[in-house]
C-alpha cells in the first residue's frame, strides 16, 4: 500500500546554497508521518488526550539528490515493523516532477505514557489502535 504526503519546498527550509537544509528532511518525514497517522489511525491530538505519545527512538537517512525552493515533492511513508510497543517507518522523498529519489530514511518510535514517557504496549490498553496499526504494517523488503 503506497501512501504519500505532497507539497512544495518552502523558502525557509532552504539554506544559503539554495537547497533544502539537511536538518529539514527530518521535519519533512515527521510531517508526512503525522499525516499518515491522521489518515490511517486517528488524529494525533486525540491520541495525546488518551495519554499516548509516540517519541522517536532513532532516525536515519541518506541523501540521493537535493530539493530546492518551490520544488514539488512527495514523501512515501510505510510502516514496516510493528510490535505494539515499537514501530519502524520507512520513507522515500521524490521530486514530483522529475520522479528522482531525493532521500531515503527510517525512524523508530515507541508508545509511551504522556506523563513519564514510560513505554507500554497498546495491545493491552488500546486493542483497537493496535489492530489499526497492525493492519497498516508492510513487510520490510530487506527482511525478505
Amino acid at each position: 500500500m503506497t501512501w504519500s504526503y505532497q507539497r512544495r519546498v518552502r523558502y525557509y527550509e532552504t539554506d544559503r546554497m539554495g537547497v533544502v537544509h539537511h536538518s529539514n528532511y527530518l521535519r519533512l518525514i515527521e510531517d508526512a508521518r503525522m499525516d499518515w497517522i491522521q489518515d490511517h489511525i486517528m488524529n494525533y491530538n486525540e491520541m495525546e488526550k488518551m495519554g499516548i505519545i509516540i517519541p522517536a527512538a532513532s532516525a536515519s537517512g541518506n541523501f540521493r539528490t537535493y530539493l530546492k525552493y518551490d520544488d514539488p515533492f512527495s514523501v512515501e511513508v510505510k510502516l514496516i515493523q510493528f510490535s505494539g510497543v515499537r514501530m519502524k517507518f520507512a520513507y522515500q522523498i521524490y521530486h514530483s516532477e522529475t520522479g528522482k529519489l531525493c532521500y531515503e530514511g527510517e525512524s523508530v518510535h515507541f508508545f509511551a505514557t504522556g506523563e513519564d514517557y514510560h513505554p507500554f504496549s497498546i495491545k493491552r490498553k488500546f486493542p483497537e489502535l493496535y489492530e489499526k496499526f497492525k493492519n497498516c504494517m508492510e513487510s520490510d523488503p530487506e527482511q525478505k
